[in-house]
């Protein structure tokens, strides 16, 4: 079925934890999606025999993902790229600057009022392109892009989607509600795990309402 919107885009922190697994801190939002292309590399290997091909073997090898939205906001500058913010709020971009692995979480309306949910497990952006210009007799907006690389993450999961309506069991995350899956949707993704790990946390596979 065909989509038809694309709202409700997030970041997730992470770090790796003891048994070198990564971990995902509370999601954030950020500003107001506009459009996400995903292109993904695949290795492709054919075994030929009898004259023929006989097997055919395709896998994921790592995807760039560009994100337009209405704005880029110094905290997720500050997130997404690694610099440094001080306590005005001030974001500062240095040689030394080293952008995070980041996970990413968006959700897109199909037709008959269902959504999909989708998270990128491990990605990585690049400083973006800036362009300004001069206002003129006619009016034209200029919105920001940002493109980043994603992999597989230490378990070889690199993406996870889910399709589902929101429901009504709102699941406090912090001081934001959030409208979760059911548990059993998030254990059919979940392969069991600790807390901590998207989709092995209900709360992590959430979006606001509305």
């Amino acid at each position: 079925m065909a989509t038809i919107g694309l709202r409700d885009l997030y970041r997730a922190p992470i770090t790796i934890g003891t048994s070198g697994a990564e971990e995902y801190g509370t999601p954030v939002r950020m500003a107001k999606a506009i459009s996400a292309e995903l292109s993904v590399e695949v290795a492709e290997a054919i075994l030929y025999a009898d004259d023929g091909a006989d097997e055919v073997v395709k896998e994921f090898v790592s995807g760039e993902i560009t994100l337009n939205v209405n704005d880029l906001l110094p905290a997720d500058l500050a997130a997404l790229l690694g610099q440094k913010q001080d306590t005005d709020k001030v974001v500062y971009g240095s040689d030394s600057d080293e952008a995070p692995y980041t996970a990413i979480g968006f959700r897109a309306k199909k037709a008959g009022g269902t959504y999909k949910y989708i998270w990128l497990y491990k990605v990585k952006f690049a400083i973006p392109d800036e362009n300004y210009t001069t206002k003129g007799d006619s009016i034209e907006f200029t919105t920001p892009e940002i493109v980043g690389q994603f992999i597989k993450r230490s378990d070889g999961l690199w993406k996870a989607e889910h399709v589902a309506e929101p429901t009504n069991s709102v699941a406090r995350l912090g001081s934001l509600p959030f409208v979760s899956l059911t548990t059993r949707a998030v254990n059919r993704i979940s392969k069991g795990g600790t807390a901590g790990s998207l989709f092995r946390l209900p709360a992590l596979f959430c979006y606001e309402r509305n």
